[in-house]
Order: C-alpha cells, then structure tokens, then sequence
C-alpha cells in the first residue's frame, strides 16, 4: 500500500482513549493504542513478535502490555520486559513503538521511521484555544472510501449545492466558478457568493433579515488534512482575513488518516468566532454538521464502491477537479520521494523491515502547518 508516512496521522480524540487497549488499522498496519498510568498516549505495533497474537487482546499491567497469550510483556517503548518461566529475555523480542502525541485535542501517531518524528512538525490551528473562538467536536466517523476521495471532497465547493442543500448549500451557487490556487504544497479552492439569503446552518444560530455575502476557502494540507474557512458578512463586505472575522466566521476542520487503501478514520471539529462559550450552540452546530458529513459519508462510500465496480474506467475530469489533481500530484511526490529515500518505505512490510533495521539508517520527511487566509 502507498501512502506518505513520514508524517503525524490523527488516531483517536483525546478525551476517548483512557487505560483500555484500544485497537486502530492505521494506514494498513494494526496498532494498539492507550494511555500510561501518568496520561501519556502510547501505540504499540499490535502483535505480539511470539505468536502474533493481537496485543489488543491481553491487558494492562500498569503502563505495559501483557499479551493474553503466553503473558509476554511490552513496556511503551516496544521493548519486551518479561516472560513469564524465562529469565533470558532476547534482544528481538520487541514489538515497533510509534511516537505518539496530544495535540489540537487528538492523539496523533507518527507512521514513519520513529527517528524522523518532529513535534514542530504536528499541523499548527492558530483560532484554536484563542481568544474569542470556540469549538465543537464531532464523533469519531468511519468511511468505507479511500482518505484521497475525502480530499477530494473537502477541494471542491462545488457539491455543496447539491449534496448540502439542507444544511450547507443553496440552488444560487450552483453556477458560481471555483477559483483554485497553490502556495507550495497548500491548495486552496475558493467561492464567494454574493447577496444571497444565508444558508440553513447559518440561520440555525441567528436571525439575519435580508441578504449577505458569504465565503467558501477550501484548504489542504498534504498528506490528509483540510480546513475550510466559511461564514457569512454583510453585503459588500471586503474578502480579507480582517474582513472575515467580523462577519459569522467558522473554520472546519478535517484531520484524515487512511486505514486501508479503501478505508478511512474521519475526526472533524468547528471553530467559531460567535456565541462564545455557548454550549447549546456547540450541540446545535455539532448536530448540524453530523447531519451534513452524513451526506458525504453516503456520497462518497458509493463513489468507492462504483469506483470499485468501475473495472479500471478511467473518469472524465472538470474544472472543478483542478484543486483535488493537484493535491494527489503533491500526495504521490511525497511517497516517490520517500520510496526514493528508502526503498519499500510505501508498502507495510516495508515500513516494517525499517522497524527491523537500526533507527539511524531510516530516512525521510513532511511537515505541516495552516495559513489562516
């Protein structure tokens, strides 16, 4: 399977995983996650090196893992601490340790070589936790559809008005360019609609008489990140980032890790410059948005699956797709370039023999970071 891997992956919500074995596929490879006595996330290759039993199956002793099988046990670092009858502990008996972290609410798990990982490196929110914003987080969600048909769609303002009408969209954007631009490996896809009655989601929070401008800016991160910078303003607003904040301004994030190449971990949250601290909003937004993303979880499980059925069809592209093309070309750069920088790097047995081999000979990278527009 080919995917980048030298980079951070969201794995759980941080306020999900606790002291129980919490068993996640993360880009093809079966991980075990949890948390040490004192908080500390832990992911640990889930498969003992005797049998290969699943670790997720064993128990905690304090902060290590004991397998549920023959009683072999796993500190943090993957490195194995005891078996039960055996004095002699052999040096390859251990199991690969993934960095692992807190962060934007999350933990997030480093797929790659466990020398490369750099905390400067996690995907940067500056509204997050600042001043006069506010956050909702949704339920973790599971898609039956490839991480790059999720980016696809979080490219393209286009389907909103569509599959969104009764939360996101209106029939007057539907004939409304999409505007696409790329600063490095960020792509940006963007619409404004201009004196227009606001959407549903948008009335949901506040009486608006009359007509307003709004903005759709669609940004991605490579490999499986986006956020999508809406809201609405009064009608000739300016389109800065100045101008933005005094209208209703929401910035959606998406944090994607692919489980298998068909497959998908979806974590999604809201931040909002208005009704700070109002947690009835927070719920009413929160359920909006799970109404909204239910759409596209239905939409795109049937693209897989007619992709699937497809039998090597190759799809006619539109304008629209400019932004979602470039993402996959800045997606496949990044795994040629780390195919280039150690060979077998993109498949999960080759991630695996780089676990085999020492930690310095392991090479590699990708790094993150949001431009608020």
């Amino acid at each position: 399977m080919s995917f980048v891997r030298n980079a951070w992956y969201p794995a759980a919500w941080s306020h999900e995983l606790g002291r129980a074995l919490v068993p996640r596929t993360m880009l093809g490879e079966k991980v075990v996650l949890y948390r040490t006595e004192a908080g500390a996330p832990v992911a640990l290759e889930d498969r003992c090196c005797h049998k290969f039993l699943p670790l997720s199956k064993g128990k905690l002793k304090g902060d290590a893992v004991e397998c549920g099988y023959h009683g072999m046990t796993y500190a943090p670092t993957g490195v194995c601490i005891r078996i039960p009858g055996q004095a002699n502990i052999p040096a390859q008996a251990r199991v690969r340790a993934y960095p692992a972290v807190d962060h934007l609410g999350l933990v997030w798990i480093w797929a790659g070589a466990a020398s490369l990982a750099d905390r400067a490196k996690l995907f940067q929110l500056p509204p997050y936790g600042a001043p006069g914003w506010t956050a909702n987080k949704g339920p973790y969600t599971y898609i039956k559809a490839a991480y790059q048909h999720l980016t696809d769609n979080l490219l393209d303002p286009a389907h909103v008005s569509f599959v969104h009408l009764s939360t996101l969209g209106s029939a007057a954007m539907e004939e409304i360019p999409v505007e696409t631009r790329q600063d490095g490996d960020t792509v940006v896809t963007s619409r404004w609609t201009l004196d227009q009655p606001p959407v549903p989601v948008f009335r949901a929070f506040r009486d608006i008489p009359g007509n307003v401008d709004r903005w759709q800016i669609y940004q991605f991160y490579p490999p499986s990140l986006s956020v999508t910078d809406f809201g609405i303003g009064p009608v000739g607003m300016g389109h800065g980032d100045a101008d933005r904040d005094k209208g209703m301004r929401i910035h959606s994030c998406h944090f994607i890790a692919p489980e298998t190449e068909r497959t998908s971990h979806y974590f999604w949250m809201q931040i909002r410059n208005f009704a700070p601290g109002d947690e009835a909003v927070s719920r009413t937004m929160t359920e909006q948005f799970i109404m909204a993303f239910a759409e596209d979880k239905a939409v795109l499980e049937a693209v897989q699956q007619g992709e699937d059925e497809s039998e090597g069809r190759v799809p006619v592209r539109l304008g629209i797709d400019n932004g979602p093309q470039r993402s996959r070309r800045i997606v496949e750069r990044m795994i040629r370039a780390e195919q280039d920088a150690a060979p077998g790097a993109a498949s999960g047995r080759g991630a695996q023999a780089l676990f085999d081999r020492k930690p310095e000979q392991n090479s590699g990278g990708a790094s993150r970071g949001m431009k608020v527009k």
